[in-house]
């Protein structure tokens, strides 16, 4: 494990370093395609009627979409320590950075929001997805660092672990190669003309999950509660039925909530963006 470095005289710690770079790539993630957020916000098409310059339309344009998904992501993100809390509470008796916040709540906040900003749901979770999946791989980066997420003891191959004091697996490198290969994944999907909107991040919540259980069965950081299964197991198990669940939702009911987002979204862009034109 390599817990610190020192850079020009100050000891940094590695862990802390890359989950931190993990929340920025959220960021810059969506900064980075922030066309394709504006392209379904609502709020940025609004000032439309009301801006005669095309030049100073796309600037206001490009700025209130950036306000917006600041905005909401502030929320919901703002959300994710104390409700992990509760999920960590819940099922492993202990507060800790559980990332199913990201598989249980996160997937269904983003679609609530959409409806409430009139966003495409579908659409919107398909953008946040490869952010997420793409934090893992700096989240596993993280746990490799710090030690902690630690395998079994074992001595045919192993590192040192500074949190058990043991020779361990480093499954974190097991699992930071399914983040990976997630990753790719979602990219690959994310290119198909023939898609389903909102099929994006019921698939990474599928991987995650699935990936997720078969690890823990070499991850000693959590004790067995039922047999071999350890806590995580069941979070789990729940994870992949809401993603199995949400999957199935947008294959079959994808079109009809965009069409009814789409039209509640043209309606608020008709009323507000034409309404002083209309007065006048």
């Amino acid at each position: 494990m390599f817990q610190e470095i020192v850079l020009f005289g100050k000891t940094i710690d590695l862990g802390n370093l890359f989950n931190t770079v993990g929340q920025l790539c959220i960021i810059f993630w969506m900064i980075f395609n922030l066309k394709e957020f504006k392209e379904m916000s609502t709020l940025s098409q609004i000032p439309g009627g009301r801006i005669k310059s095309p030049k100073k339309k796309n600037i206001v344009d490009w700025v209130l979409a950036l306000i917006e998904i600041m905005f909401i992501f502030g929320i919901l993100f703002s959300l994710s320590t104390p409700i992990n809390n509760i999920i960590s509470m819940a099922f492993l008796n202990d507060t800790s950075a559980n990332f199913f916040y990201n598989i249980f709540v996160l997937p269904l906040g983003l679609i609530l929001a959409a409806i409430i900003f009139k966003l495409s749901p579908m659409r919107f979770t398909d953008y946040i997805a490869p952010a997420m999946s793409l934090a893992l791989i700096l989240y596993k980066i993280a746990c490799f660092c710090d030690g902690c997420c630690y395998g079994v003891p074992t001595e045919k191959f192993g590192l040192i672990n500074r949190w058990s004091g043991r020779k361990d697996f480093p499954i974190q490198l097991v699992e930071l190669a399914c983040a990976i290969v997630m990753f790719i994944i979602i990219l690959i999907v994310r290119k198909k003309k023939d898609r389903k909107p909102g099929t994006l991040y019921p698939l990474f919540m599928l991987m995650y999950c699935a990936s997720r259980f078969v690890s823990e069965f070499w991850r000693d950081d959590y004790p067995d509660v039922f047999g071999p299964l350890k806590s995580y197991h069941f979070q789990c198990i729940i994870g992949f039925v809401e993603g199995a669940l949400l999957m199935l939702f947008a294959l079959k009911f994808s079109d009809k909530l965009e069409n009814y987002v789409k039209a509640k979204a043209q309606f608020a862009v008709d009323y507000f963006g034409n309404k002083k034109n209309k007065e006048k």
